[in-house]
């Protein structure tokens, strides 16, 4: 994943307010955000995969990142 993709993904997690990520349940915690980036850019399969695999194990770094 390139600097300008973790970029917009870090941007677009950080569109939501701490209680509103913290309440998206894990099982649509990667789904949500994927489909938000989605929707600004097209992404490739390897991309996707390569996003949804960062997600996936970086949810408690990205919760305590916009909670603290």
């Amino acid at each position: 994943m390139d600097a300008s993709k973790l970029r917009l993904l870090w941007s677009v997690v950080l569109e939501h307010s701490p209680e509103s990520i913290a309440k998206i349940p894990e099982a649509f915690f990667v789904t949500h955000i994927l489909d938000q980036i989605e929707s600004r850019v097209c992404l490739s399969r390897d991309e996707q995969h390569a996003m949804q695999s960062y997600l996936q194990t970086k949810r408690g770094l990205i919760l305590d990142m916009i909670q603290g």
